[in-house]
């Protein structure tokens, strides 16, 4: 004989990730696939400034997200240029 129980779990759930630049959503709807909600950009980025650190807040941890449209916009004013390379081999 089963002996059972009924539990109520709370879920965490995501609805958006906001840009922290822009406040634009991250999260692109596309009809008709699976997955109806992609996030593109940087997700819930973390940098951290350590001992004496000149710009940063000592020890202090910030977490952010940027659009992808932020993203490119950061990329374009590098002075050097992030490393790129194809993720699907043809």
């Amino acid at each position: 004989m089963k002996k059972i129980r009924v539990v109520k779990r709370e879920v965490e759930i995501t609805d958006d990730i906001i840009c922290n630049k822009c406040g634009a959503s991250c999260i692109e709807d596309f009809e008709g696939l699976p997955s109806t909600e992609v996030a593109y950009g940087l997700i819930e980025a973390e940098v951290e400034g350590g001992y004496y650190s000149t710009y940063l807040e000592d020890q202090q941890s910030y977490t952010f997200s940027l659009c992808e449209k932020c993203l490119k916009e950061l990329f374009d004013k590098f002075v050097i240029p992030p490393e790129s390379k194809d993720i699907i081999p043809f």
